[in-house]
């Protein structure tokens, strides 16, 4: 049997957070290069819905014109956003399925601005009808469907936010078919978000781990440390690829784990 090792892989501040950008004055309004991607093209929009997702977390909902919802094809895909006339972005990776319908939904962090970033309290603190500008969907999302058909097992690793673009996977349907698992870290079990989307999950045919760090008291009775260290405890197939997403030191975890399961370094994916 084959295996697939999923783990999103991103730059700690690109999977739901602002970047540091280079500004070029092309226009009337400032636009960033990011260095990675396309200039952004701002397009007017306000915000539908926010909600508390997990502690220090919001859901937030915003529906996109229909040129830019038809440039988000592959799961792991991002978009920016920013106050209408800002010289700085945010970048989000966009947590609902690629051709779902209606509003891209997002998971937001909140994150107090820097010299670097404009933070996201302008974001998390607003409510429906803030106002706001949205750039196309950026990126090549997770590059996983060349190998699809050589893998007969899928596992998925997530780090608080970074749960984004691993659940756009989830419910792409994409990975149907498939022995899929889910090992999702959190630091207290208050700042894991989508608890109430694991049911549904698992009806689609994903284990899901749920991982605490730093477990409060005695009432966690689950899996406590890092995800790649229970993925180490459970194995990992040898015939497997990678994606992470989460911060550094989780990526750099799973690497090593990768690297000491016998997985080739272009087997380690990430969608950037």
């Amino acid at each position: 049997m084959t295996s697939l090792l999923l783990v999103a892989a991103l730059p700690l501040s690109l999977h739901l957070h602002s970047v540091p950008p280079r500004l070029s004055h092309t226009s009337r309004i400032s636009t960033i290069r990011c260095g990675w991607g396309p200039d952004p093209i701002w397009t007017p929009n306000d915000l539908v819905s926010i909600k508390d997702a997990a502690k220090g977390l919001k859901a937030i909902t915003i529906m996109p014109p229909k040129d830019t919802a038809s440039g988000y094809t592959i799961p792991g895909q991002y978009l920016q956003l920013r106050e209408p006339g800002a010289e700085k972005a945010g970048i989000f990776a966009i947590a609902s399925a690629p051709g779902a319908d209606g509003a891209f939904e997002f998971l937001i962090k909140e994150q107090p601005p820097s010299n670097w970033s404009p933070g996201t309290g302008w974001l998390t603190s607003g409510s429906a009808g803030l106002k706001l500008e949205m750039s196309q969907v950026m990126g090549s999302g997770f590059k996983i469907a060349p190998v699809l058909d050589q893998v007969d097992s899928v596992l998925l690793f997530a780090a608080g936010s970074g749960i984004s673009p691993i659940r756009s996977t989830i419910e792409s349907g994409m990975l149907a078919g498939k022995e899929v698992r889910l090992y999702y870290g959190a630091r207290t079990l208050d700042m894991m978000a989508y608890q109430d989307k694991f049911a549904a999950w698992e009806k689609l045919g994903v284990s899901v781990t749920p991982v605490i760090s730093k477990p409060e008291g005695t009432s966690w009775k689950g899996a406590t440390g890092y995800v790649q260290e229970i993925a180490k405890e459970i194995g990992v197939p040898k015939r497997s690829a990678i994606l992470v997403c989460g911060m550094k030191g989780m990526f750099e975890g799973v690497k090593a784990l990768a690297k000491e399961a016998g997985l080739a370094d272009e087997m380690v994916m990430a969608n950037f």
